[in-house]
């Protein structure tokens, strides 16, 4: 969907280039970030792509048509951007913020009002609540959201994003995020998005790419970049927990191995020959409801120097709290182990029990052997 060749900007008056000799290929519906400290020519990049600046040298190309041989202000209106200041009309309505595009397109009033109401619905904001309010009366997170709406209005295939989320607290970002996330399953368009900050790169993009003074060090996925840093700038920027970050790429379900063992307390005396029977190292107690209520591994059972069934169900109910959802990250799997003194956890969907994770399991993805018997 873009693709940049050989792609210099030097500014005048400035003899380092702000963009040197870049060479990146963007695919149809995937997130490219752009991240690196500031000053690196991220946003420089962006810019290039909608022609608010232009190249040196080098060809950009948009759906394989060299951007030169585009007007300008039709180019434009085809791609989405939304920054980081989010540059809100205050005269004017959330509305009629919204409405820009779709109305330098011609829309009918009642093409427009439609669409309007459906973006802002798309993005969490009731229409009926929020399209008559000015900018100025907005929170931060909601002004994110209404530039957001307004970078999608007509339905663009390509949207630029300038560090979207950076001015607003890291609980809303945390959630614009996930909002953002959440519409990419839905809508699937071709992202360019700027950031600093590498933990929002590895969660929001498909592919990162990593610039340091206008040159492109490292481009590919997020795995490959945290398991194979192309130097020691890229291992520096993203971090000496890169292992750790890792985590934060594959949900529980993703990596879980294990089968447990269900318990009920009548069955207590009997656990030890009901695990070896089910070749499985960990039980999973249920109480009179049948909702699992506490874990117990064998290694416990080892341990206790008092096996008796209220021995037992002592030592299970201690880690009534080891059990995560199969859809949250590793990283949140590994703090439950940690705040439960347990190696493992029970995996839930909903209210039924579908496995076990073990620290093993964790080890052997973090250290790239989960392919590994």
């Amino acid at each position: 969907m873009i693709e940049l060749k050989n792609v210099t900007k030097i500014y005048p008056g400035q003899s380092v280039p702000a963009v040197k000799e870049l060479t990146l290929t963007i695919q149809d519906g995937e997130t490219c970030v752009f991240v690196g400290p500031s000053g690196c020519g991220k946003s420089t990049i962006l810019r290039m792509i909608n022609r608010m600046i232009e190249p040196t040298s080098g060809t950009i190309l948009v759906d394989k048509e060299d951007i030169l041989n585009k007007d300008p202000d039709k180019l434009r209106m085809s791609i989405g951007y939304v920054i980081q200041q989010i540059g809100l009309l205050p005269h004017r309505t959330v509305a009629e913020n919204v409405a820009i595009v779709p109305r330098l397109y011609g829309w009918s009033k009642e093409k427009i009002s439609k669409r309007v109401d459906e973006l802002l619905e798309l993005v969490g904001l009731d229409p009926e609540e929020s399209k008559f309010k000015y900018p100025a009366q907005l929170s931060g997170g909601q002004m994110q959201r209404v530039g957001v709406a307004r970078a999608m209005a007509a339905d663009p295939p390509i949207m630029l994003m300038d560090e979207p989320f950076g001015a607003v607290d890291p609980i809303v970002r945390g959630h614009l995020q996930d909002e953002f996330l959440r519409l990419q399953k839905e809508i699937k368009k071709t992202v360019c998005f700027v950031t600093h900050d590498i933990n929002e790169a590895i969660k929001m993009g498909d592919t990162i790419a990593i610039f340091d003074i206008g040159t492109l060090i490292q481009h590919g996925t997020p795995q490959e970049i945290l398991s194979n840093p192309a130097n020691e700038f890229v291992s520096d920027f993203i971090g000496h927990d890169r292992v750790v970050k890792k985590l934060t790429l594959l949900q529980v379900s993703d990596v879980a191995s294990g089968i447990a063992c269900i318990v009920r307390e009548n069955e207590l005396n009997n656990i030890s020959q009901k695990m070896q029977d089910e070749k499985t190292a960990v039980s999973i107690l249920l109480n009179g409801s049948d909702s699992p209520c506490g874990l117990i591994t064998a290694q416990d059972i080892e341990k206790a120097s008092d096996a008796s069934p209220d021995r037992l169900k002592e030592m299970a109910l201690s880690k009534k709290g080891a059990f995560i959802e199969g859809t949250e990250l590793l990283t949140d799997a590994l703090s439950q182990m940690l705040e439960w003194d347990t190696e493992h956890l029970g995996v839930m969907n909903r209210n039924e029990i579908c496995g076990v994770l073990s620290l093993t399991d964790i080890r052997k993805y973090a250290s790239g052997k989960e392919g590994e018997e």
